[in-house]
């Protein structure tokens, strides 16, 4: 993963693949990232949890499926989405995730989860199904 030199995770192609061959392992990653303009963030990913595995397109409250990308971020909010659609809008993720509408975070925080959709799109694509 592409980091700063206090160990804070940045985007880029790497740290996109980084975490979802980390979530194609482990189901789950949690680590410090960074906007590049001050905002540093703690970010929990998770997919597959394993107390829906079995039931894996079930709804839960919310349309949340449990082959859905879970982003949780400390301290402000957390939501699911679908891994399948690597352009969501930072305002539908600003929406989902309680933060500011706009602005640097927001469009950065996008391209984050937008990119590890496509990697575990990629990764899917070339190994076995989740």
């Amino acid at each position: 993963m592409q980091k700063d030199e206090y160990g804070t995770v940045q985007n880029s192609q790497e740290t996109y693949h980084d975490i979802a061959s980390l979530l194609d392992t482990y189901h789950a990653c949690i680590f410090p990232w960074s906007d590049e303009e001050g905002t540093q963030f703690d970010i929990l990913f998770s997919i597959l949890p394993a107390s829906m595995q079995a039931v894996s397109r079930q709804l839960i409250q919310g349309g949340i499926r449990s082959n859905d990308l879970f982003v949780s971020i400390m301290r402000v909010g957390c939501f699911a989405f679908e891994v399948g659609n690597t352009d969501t809008h930072p305002a539908y993720y600003a929406e989902k995730l309680r933060l500011p509408p706009g602005g640097g975070t927001t469009q950065k925080l996008a391209q984050l989860i937008n990119g590890v959709k496509a990697e575990l799109i990629n990764i899917r694509s070339q190994a076995r199904p989740l």
